[in-house]
């Protein structure tokens, strides 16, 4: 019994196949996010929605920005109150400026025709929900995000999003209009190359060409 309880225990050969299942199951789900993200970027429904960003860092090292939506409350249609931490539906549309506005929440699903967003209930009081959405991430290069620092409450700072059956993406963050990776040091710093060797390659042509077009040429050796 000993033996045969040794055999088929993960500390045997089985615990190979084991592995190769997590692998497998792990790249299926890598996989299934991939596509639904580029399957959104692609579909999905465009909109902008105001945001409040915050560089913050996870437990692999990897900079990106945690990004706050401040409208995070809508009117609650149904008689039924909600849970926290409940699956629910927020009704939305764009406005003459193609921002985002909310027009409401319910636990049902809206119908043909009408888009929405995916949240999880915060709280509810006297007929409103506040919510959470489950896309608030937005990954940038670590050279490129020092220009967060720069966001005053002055500023009008956008988020790109799309809209898909429920699901969201964030495609960029604008400061005023331009990109918040354009606004960094880094993007400085990069022009400012590119602008230089650019010159110089401008003035090494340059030269290249008064020596080809000069008509001095050298002495022939008798």
């Amino acid at each position: 019994m000993i033996k045969q309880a040794l055999k088929y225990s993960p500390a045997g050969n089985h615990k190979w196949i084991i592995f190769l299942i997590v692998v497998l199951i792990q790249f299926i789900v890598l996989g299934f996010i991939g596509w639904r993200w580029h399957n959104i970027s692609v579909d999905g429904i465009p909109y902008q929605w105001k945001c409040v960003p915050r560089l913050e860092v996870s437990s692999f090292g990897t900079d990106y920005i945690r990004v706050v939506f401040p409208e995070d409350t809508a009117e609650w249609l149904d008689s039924t109150v909600p849970e926290p931490g409940q699956i629910v539906y927020i009704q939305i549309s764009r406005d003459e400026q193609g921002m985002l506005q909310i027009n409401g929440a319910s636990a049902d699903k809206p119908g043909v025709g009408s888009d929405y967003m995916k949240g999880q209930v915060v709280s509810y009081y006297d007929g409103t929900v506040q919510f959470q959405i489950g896309f608030d991430r937005y990954r940038i290069a670590p050279e490129q995000s020092d220009g967060i620092y720069d966001i005053n409450g002055s500023d009008n700072v956008i988020a790109s999003i799309r809209m898909k059956k429920g699901d969201g993406i964030i495609e960029g963050i604008f400061v005023n209009g331009i990109p918040l990776e354009s606004s960094s040091n880094g993007a400085a710093i990069k022009a400012a190359k590119e602008a230089e060797e650019k010159l110089q390659g401008s003035s090494s042509k340059s030269d290249k060409l008064r020596i080809t077009e000069s008509g001095m040429v050298p002495p022939k050796e008798e």
